[in-house]
């Protein structure tokens, strides 16, 4: 298996909003958004509430803390109203990792950690750990 670690990051709310509302008052345009009945592309189902996200703009490659920072960076364009929204609605920035080839662990320096609580954010961390795989020993119908 020659693959390797992704990961990114995202700032998202959720509630009952209209995301288009949610644009126009932080002014920037959302990496992805949805309004509540909306129907979900992959299941099909109707959205059960609002959704207004920013991702990362670095390449997946890069470490979960440069994502954060990134967000982050990007949250500061319009620091009172991005939150407010937070507060408001819970904003969450959401970690997600794909480890193939080893777990690179995860720091936040002080400043970092600041910089998330100046926007109130909770934080969520969907990792996922592939194992690599071994030949099937002959019990299991190898060779």
């Amino acid at each position: 298996m020659n693959e390797k670690n992704e990961s990114y990051a995202y700032f998202v709310i959720a509630g009952g909003f209209d995301p288009v509302d949610v644009t126009a008052r932080v002014g920037v345009t959302p990496s992805q958004a949805w309004a509540k009945g909306d129907l979900a592309e992959r299941t099909k189902q109707r959205r059960e509430s609002s959704s207004w996200s920013l991702y990362s703009r670095l390449d997946r490659s890069a470490t979960l803390e440069s994502h954060v920072q990134d967000v982050l960076e990007q949250l500061d364009s319009n620091k009172a109203d991005f939150r407010a929204l937070s507060v408001e609605y819970g904003g969450v920035m959401e970690l997600v990792g794909y480890f193939y080839d080893y777990y690179p662990g995860l720091f936040f320096n002080r400043r970092t950690v600041e910089h998330l609580a100046e926007y109130a954010l909770s934080m969520d961390y969907d990792f996922y750990f592939w194992d690599k795989p071994e030949a099937p020993t002959p019990a299991e119908g190898g060779p």
